[in-house]
């Protein structure tokens, strides 16, 4: 930490603080966390939210929606059992929500007709990471594209994470079962420093599920959600004075899994995930103007599948560059203002690999190029107020067989205000929060040029605009999928979202006891939707010119619609003591949206409500703990589909967990938790049933299921 910063916070806290040097944070009661520039862009007192690794083997996260199951602003649905994760912040999801691992955006969803249970999935192996942080909604516009949801950003574990106080080597290993699916896995840790100078860590991670089984003792979706899993971690840091670092890594995530069909026939799947970063951070410590960051990575990700043919093919890839540029410095401080200013450039160029093929069977590739920069503003004035500002500017082409297209500029702004007036008074811990932000994120690139991907795009003519198209090619149209003709959209604009957010915090220490902890906060949030993209039905293709299977084509084009807004609360509350601990989140969204006659229409596909609660107490000396998760979402009944006219009904349910968890001493712990423990069957998925039987094929979660997981630390 440097002296100026050290200094000024000392003066503007007024109070107790806690320093701690490797981290470069400092820590003041009732304040604002200080942040360098190789922490994430927002802060927690300006929306972000992170748990750590500790928290993931606490909670015996296997998953993302374990991980973040206490996060009031997500959800999470699990995919095929544990194998992928479908996540929503604040209502929004698939492309509104940018999913980053060592700054890479995960950009996977630009493949478009995936397997229906593949769709905006993101594999993710929680073993390898040291944090998960959250920053929901316009909280999140210095990081440009998915910010009208929000981010999600994941970083690889450090050798300090893993090597011990006093020594210069470390290794954890950790074993789970799991008794529904015969789940078995087996991860190790190991990092050493080698000298003053240079440290390396490596984590390997396997994990082999079989199909789980629902409360009704069925294997869900024909048994198709087991997996084998097999994840390696290699990172080197290399320190050459306390100023400067320097880090590269490679992540390694492989996925091997089969789909069944109802009469029993097996399509096999391979999902091959990598990241390789690299990162440089300077730090004078005496220069308040520098505290540089500079980060590349590459993410790759790729599908096979045997098509039930054994005869494997490409299922659809992208790989991600992604470079950025950052500095903070620190201007104007004065006894009782600091300005933190943080600015930054980045670029991201996708390179999509679809799921179709030219006529030499290679995939059909399209590109996509963004770049941004950013300008955040954080002012503390005193110890009571914290104000914040951020621009940010973005910028994206594409192009796809020669057909270049050049999207518009996009300009987002931000204003954020934290005020904790009542710091020397009896209500101390009381404080007020206000946000006024606009977020963004750009066309995916079959929302550009259309879903089909065929080697001439569709065009086409409705000359007296009775919805029929007279001329019109149809080559460029897609046979199956829904026989689509999907015109190219030239005009197409990102999305853009304007949030309002008001709200009340409370924190404090010594409330009942003297080492107990409260902390809470309610937050009223209204995102106007701006320029939503749409898949709009324009027509149909007149018969005489092309029918399939003896129907006509439907016309369609992605354009830009200012007709949607979702709005509620978020509520989150904690409490720790030596002997008690509770937490609990709500969530209750609603959403409209205008219709074509100005119209408000409520939009019931947003889950309205979700609780989560969690008690427990501690024994031996906290030692031990054993407690109870209860979470709660509420039911909900839309029509949609293609025509408007089908109904997708999602039954709500109330699922128990317990869990327990002891020290056994400084090297040795175990956790035991039971999902599910009533056997209750319920499904995250729509209601579904057999056409012709009327058999109930909904695709339920798993019963009752006996979660056992043992660490040993070196």
């Amino acid at each position: 930490m440097k002296p100026t910063l050290v200094a000024l916070a000392v003066a503007l806290a007024s109070g107790a603080l806690h320093a701690d040097n490797e981290l470069d944070t400092l820590l003041v009661e009732g304040q604002t966390e200080l942040q360098t520039t190789d922490k994430a862009r927002v802060s927690e007192a300006q929306g972000a939210t992170t748990i750590t690794s500790e928290d993931l083997v606490e909670a015996q996260a296997s998953n993302l929606a374990d991980a973040l199951q206490n996060n009031a602003s997500v959800q999470v649905d699990e995919v095929g059992g544990s194998r992928g994760s479908e996540i929503t912040i604040r209502g929004q999801s698939g492309n509104a929500v940018s999913v980053r691992v060592e700054g890479a955006p995960n950009n996977r969803s630009q493949i478009m007709h995936k397997g229906s249970n593949d769709r905006d999935t993101i594999w993710l192996n929680m073993d390898m990471y040291e944090s998960v942080t959250v920053i929901p909604g316009a909280a999140a516009n210095t990081y440009g594209n998915g910010s009208t949801g929000g981010v999600v950003l994941l970083e690889t574990k450090d050798p300090e994470s893993i090597i011990r106080d006093g020594r210069d080597w470390g290794a954890n290993l950790r074993y789970t079962h799991e008794t529904n699916g015969e789940a078995n896995g087996i991860s190790a840790d190991v990092a050493k420093q080698f000298s003053d100078k240079f440290s390396a860590n490596a984590t390997i991670s396997a994990k082999d599920t079989d199909a789980y089984e629902d409360a009704n003792g069925v294997k869900t979706d024909n048994g198709s959600t087991g997996s084998e899993d097999l994840s390696y971690l290699l990172k080197g840091v290399f320190t050459p004075n306390d100023e400067q670092r320097l880090e590269a890594s490679i992540l390694k995530n492989n996925m091997d899994y089969s789909d069944f069909a109802d009469d029993g026939t097996e399509t096999k799947k391979e999902v091959r995930d990598q990241t390789l970063s690299g990162q440089y951070t300077y730090n004078p410590k005496d220069n308040d103007l520098v505290d540089l960051k500079v980060r590349v990575s590459r993410a790759e990700s790729d599908q096979e599948s045997d098509g039930g043919t054994d005869t494997w093919e490409n299922a659809g890839g992208v790989t991600t560059t992604y470079a950025e540029i950052e500095n903070t410095s620190v201007l104007y401080p004065t006894q009782n203002t600091m300005h933190v200013v943080r600015y930054g450039l980045d670029y991201t160029f996708d390179d999509v690999r679809m799921v179709y093929d030219n006529d030499d069977g290679t995939p059909k590739q399209v590109e996509r190029t963004s770049i941004g920069a950013y300008l955040s503003d954080t002012m503390h004035i005193g110890e009571d107020l914290e104000l914040s500002g951020s621009l940010r500017y973005d910028q994206y082409d594409a192009d796809f067989n020669g057909d270049s297209f050049e999207g518009e500029d996009s300009i987002n702004s931000k204003l954020s205000a934290v005020w904790k007036p009542f710091e020397n008074t009896s209500v101390h811990g009381l404080g007020f929060t206000a946000l006024v932000g606009s977020g963004y994120r750009a066309p995916a690139v079959y929302e550009i040029y259309g879903k089909g991907f065929p080697s001439e795009p569709f065009s086409g003519t409705d000359a007296d605009g009775d919805g029929v198209y007279e001329t019109g090619n149809v080559s460029g149209c897609m046979d199956g999928h829904g026989n689509w003709c999907v015109i190219p959209n030239e005009d197409l604009t990102g999305e853009t979202s304007l949030d309002t957010e008001v709200g009340l915090t409370f924190e404090r220490m010594g409330v009942w006891q003297a080492q107990d902890r409260v902390n809470a906060s309610v937050s009223y949030i209204h995102t106007d939707l701006k320029d939503k993209i749409y898949n709009d039905t324009l027509g149909t293709l007149d018969s005489s010119l092309g029918t399939y299977n003896g129907g006509v084509y439907n016309v369609r084009q992605f354009v830009n619609k200012d007709e949607a807004a979702v709005f509620g609360w978020e509520l989150a509350a904690g409490y720790d003591s030596p002997l008690v601990f509770a937490n609990f989140t709500l969530q209750d969204m609603n959403g409209y949206v205008v219709e074509d006659d100005g119209s408000k229409t409520k939009d019931t596909s947003l889950v309205p409500r979700s609780v989560s609660v969690t008690l427990g107490t501690y024994f031996n000396d906290q030692k031990g703990r054993v407690g109870l998760d209860t979470k709660y979402r509420k039911g909900r009944s839309y029509f949609g589909g293609r025509n408007g006219t089908t109904e997708y009904t999602y039954k709500g349910y109330t699922v128990y967990d317990v869990f327990a968890s002891y020290q056994f001493s400084d090297n040795l712990s175990a956790q035991l938790r039971v999902d599910n423990v009533t056997d209750e069957l319920y499904s995250k998925s729509q209601t579904s049933e057999d056409s012709s039987t009327g058999a109930d094929t909904t695709s339920y979660q798993p019963g009752r299921n006996f979660k056992l997981g043992v660490n040993y630390r070196f």
